[in-house]
């Protein structure tokens, strides 16, 4: 009798050890099917840019409160070869919705080379390169106003293929060259398959100390302009930016000095037009989370070169994280006219913020 009582006990233990065993078994496979499902979405964010302007400008005719952009990142990995990045921007005014970069990336391309297909910013300078937010101040230098056609300048859709240079003493040079459909707004207008737009930029990079790093670059591109078929505009266009930024008190102490010069070469039925402008920007980071920064542009019109704008900013900006930002800008600008100049006094409050995940932009 006692034997069957061991035996009858021994049953319903060892049952109960083996679905034990087995639900352990069943977790990592139900975890690793929860993962599997997030791996093919692509990360995703969403960066407002709050823009509020008070003052006079009967030129820069802005609204007093505006949205001024939202731009939507998609990023991922498509395979191991290649990573894919869309960036879909929705304006201030209702409606206005666009592509600001969607292209696709191929890492291994032979000969070391890069190669991007799609629709991105030109490689021209360094403030052309950038989005919205990422630039340093509420708005853009005049000399971009002026002969780059706007806020956003050059960008299109088209191929870009890139690679670094061996260079000797640590210094690295980066060629790119691109080709373009040839159509950006307020610049270029492609009229025929045969108005492409070739652009090419070389930038030189060289760390001076463990603490301070100079760059050096040059752009030149070329394109049908906006006067119509056989007119075109030339542009070159010259870039330095040094950076400080110690070791020790890199959280708390830095300075940015770029500066960016431009020359425009305008076809039109009355002759050639040559303008040229620049921006001088300086940044000193004395907080943690604080900025004041001071810029001086001037540029040329490029339909008319003997009108000059001039302009000043002081900017202040305060990183309450890293998904907010806010930025007080105070700006002066003289703009030349045929009648007579204007002088406005403005003050723009910015306040950006971000949510998801958004990849790093080129340095």
């Amino acid at each position: 009798m006692k034997e069957n009582r061991g035996r009858r006990t021994a049953i319903p233990l060892f049952l109960f050890v083996e679905f034990f065993l087995l639900g352990l078994a069943a977790l990592p496979a139900t975890a690793q099917t929860a993962q599997t499902g997030n791996v093919f979405n692509p990360n995703i964010s969403v960066i407002g840019n709050a823009l509020g302007i008070a003052g006079h400008n009967t030129v820069d005719t802005q609204p007093n409160l505006q949205l001024k952009e939202s731009e939507i990142g998609f990023q991922a990995i498509v395979d191991p070869f290649a990573r894919a990045d869309f960036f879909v921007t929705f304006g201030s005014e209702k409606g206005n919705v666009g592509i600001e970069e969607g292209y696709i990336t191929f890492l291994t391309v032979p000969g070391e080379f890069i190669l991007k297909v799609g629709r991105m910013k030109g490689a021209f300078g360094k403030l052309n390169t950038e989005h919205l937010h990422v630039r340093p101040f509420a708005d853009v230098p005049l000399n971009m106003t002026n002969l780059l056609g706007g806020d956003d300048g050059i960008e299109d859709a088209g191929v870009t293929l890139s690679r670094l240079i061996p260079m000797p003493s640590e210094i690295f040079l980066e060629a790119t060259a691109q080709l373009f459909r040839g159509t950006s707004e307020n610049l270029f207008e492609a009229h025929t398959r045969n108005d492409v737009q070739p652009l090419f930029h070389l930038k030189a990079y060289r760390d001076l100390s463990e603490a301070a790093n100079l760059e050096l670059g040059g752009s030149w591109t070329r394109a049908n302009n906006l006067e119509g078929p056989g007119f075109r505009t030339s542009l070159t266009g010259l870039d330095a930016t040094f950076r400080w930024k110690p070791l020790r008190q890199g959280l708390y102490k830095s300075v940015l000095v770029r500066a960016e010069w431009t020359l425009s070469e305008r076809e039109t039925p009355g002759g050639a037009v040559r303008a040229d402008g620049y921006y001088v920007w300086g940044q000193y980071q004395f907080g943690r989370r604080w900025f004041a920064g001071l810029r001086h542009d001037e540029s040329d019109h490029a339909e008319d070169a003997s009108l000059r704008d001039r302009g000043n900013s002081l900017v202040l900006t305060f990183w309450p994280s890293e998904f907010t930002q806010v930025r007080a800008q105070a700006r002066r600008n003289r703009y030349a006219r045929p009648e007579a100049s204007v002088t406005a006094t403005e003050l723009l409050l910015q306040l950006q913020f971000a949510i998801g995940a958004h990849g790093a932009h080129p340095f």
